[in-house]
């Protein structure tokens, strides 16, 4: 998505599937194994020994290399709250973190650390940080605080590093009841406090919209909101048989943004290229990419989500890219 305000909106691109499996993403981690997640992974024979090995070889000098030549300026990186110290059974991914963080800075890429899988788990995915994908615990009062300490950690660890944009609070937390949103809203205006008080003026506290981008919108302070923009979940896209739908979609969402954009700074912090199944082809993919990437999203950056999977398609920014979806796109930057 373009900005029509004075700067355009820095592109960025999600490093996805790589410090926070998923097992759609990177299937071969997975081979052979009944574990569905990152967390059951682990507890597998030689769980740990893949896990590393993908840590060590999925994103590479090369890949940053190549982002950078590409034009794109941010990276969000998702991490897990075993990011900066073993939690059994998940090992810790400091070293890969450390080293990320300094290759950013070498390739002049920007980073936002974003907190994808909490204690607990925040939402009902396989990526949020518990084996049982059913159960959202993160709601429970320790799970609150050992985020916060995390984040405050994370923020002590990197808080000075010249690559530092921004630091993500959650990772769409899952709402679904008053109490909860209240909760969460106040839990997140106690840690962004105690983050600003640790944090350079320049470093982002970035919160999610929990996909309710207009009670949180005005509701976050001073922090930026982080919107997700997918047109191939909800029933009313995957009932749409054409692309004239989603192109109304985006137009009015587009004016949403807008008015979300004066509250507070916006970002999207995933977008793809995907459609639901029934409309999906190369050709009305590049096409509703071309659209996104033309209409105005009134935001500071926008993150492509993801850089790659092993599968070409929608949600591999490189295979896209290869192809031409974003020719004159990046690289006038």
């Amino acid at each position: 998505m373009s900005s029509h305000s004075p700067s355009p909106a820095m592109p960025g691109v999600n490093l996805g599937g790589w410090l926070v499996l998923e097992r759609w993403m990177t299937p071969s981690v997975f081979a052979g194994t009944d574990a569905t997640n990152e967390y059951e992974l682990s507890k597998t024979i030689d769980g740990q020994a893949r896990i590393q090995q993908h840590r060590q070889t999925f994103i590479e000098e090369a890949d940053l290399k190549w982002l950078a030549h590409t034009g794109i300026r941010l990276l969000r990186l998702p991490i897990g709250y075993w990011a900066l110290k073993d939690q059994p059974p998940y090992l810790s991914a400091k070293p890969q973190l450390d080293w990320l963080m300094d290759m950013a800075q070498h390739y002049n890429l920007q980073v936002l650390l974003d907190l994808h899988a909490a204690p607990g788990a925040q939402n009902a995915s396989d990526h949020s940080g518990s084996g049982n994908t059913s159960t959202v615990g993160w709601y429970q009062r320790t799970n609150q605080r050992k985020t916060t300490q995390i984040l405050l950690d994370i923020a002590n660890e990197y808080g000075e590093h010249p690559a530092l944009w921004g630091i993500e609070l959650l990772n769409e937390p899952l709402v679904t009841t008053r109490r909860e949103r209240w909760q969460l809203w106040w839990w997140t205006r106690k840690t962004s406090r105690t983050l600003r008080g640790k944090l350079p003026s320049h470093v982002r506290i970035v919160a999610s919209d929990c996909y309710q981008p207009a009670w949180w919108s005005g509701r976050v302070g001073s922090n930026t909101l982080d919107i997700h923009h997918y047109q191939c979940f909800s029933d009313t896209d995957n009932q749409a048989t054409s692309l004239t739908h989603h192109r109304q979609v985006l137009d009015q969402r587009s004016g949403e943004y807008r008015n979300y954009s004066q509250q507070q700074p916006l970002i999207i912090g995933e977008w793809s290229a995907a459609l639901p199944p029934g409309i999906a082809s190369d050709s009305t993919e590049y096409a509703h990419c071309q659209s996104q990437l033309a209409v105005p999203a009134n935001v500071d950056a926008w993150f492509y989500w993801s850089y790659k999977t092993e599968s070409p398609g929608a949600w591999n920014f490189r295979d896209c890219y290869s192809k031409g979806w974003f020719d004159g796109m990046l690289s006038s930057r």
